[in-house]
């Protein structure tokens, strides 16, 4: 009964097999077609990977610009309703805060990058 060719191994075998072959019969069709271009399918991979980095890169100047940002609407918040007259120290201290919390933050996110 273990040679039985309706048996659960035999019919996943079968199966596997005959997608292997569909697959290699469509490639060879398009290849003579003229549709199947393995230097085509390596370029758009290399476009992926490409992509994949500049967005990683544009997340970055995110993280960092935020908090400084930040910093800066408070600082203009402040000398208009609260000081008097502009504080250029007090700017200088939030854009250095900005600029820390901007790092860390960076920092916190590409320790969880795998």
């Amino acid at each position: 009964m273990s040679d039985d060719i309706f048996s659960p191994e035999n019919i996943g075998v079968g199966v596997e097999d005959s997608e292997e072959k569909r697959i290699k019969r469509l490639e060879k069709i398009e290849k003579r077609l003229g549709r199947y271009d393995k230097a085509e399918k390596i370029k758009h991979k290399k476009n992926n990977i490409l992509m994949k980095y500049f967005l990683v890169a544009t997340n970055m100047i995110y993280i960092l610009a935020g908090p400084i940002l930040l910093m800066l609407g408070a600082y203009l918040l402040l000398e208009k309703f609260i000081f008097k007259k502009q504080q250029p120290i007090v700017l200088i201290i939030f854009l250095i805060i900005g600029a820390f919390t901007g790092y860390w933050s960076l920092i916190k996110q590409v320790r969880d990058i795998k």
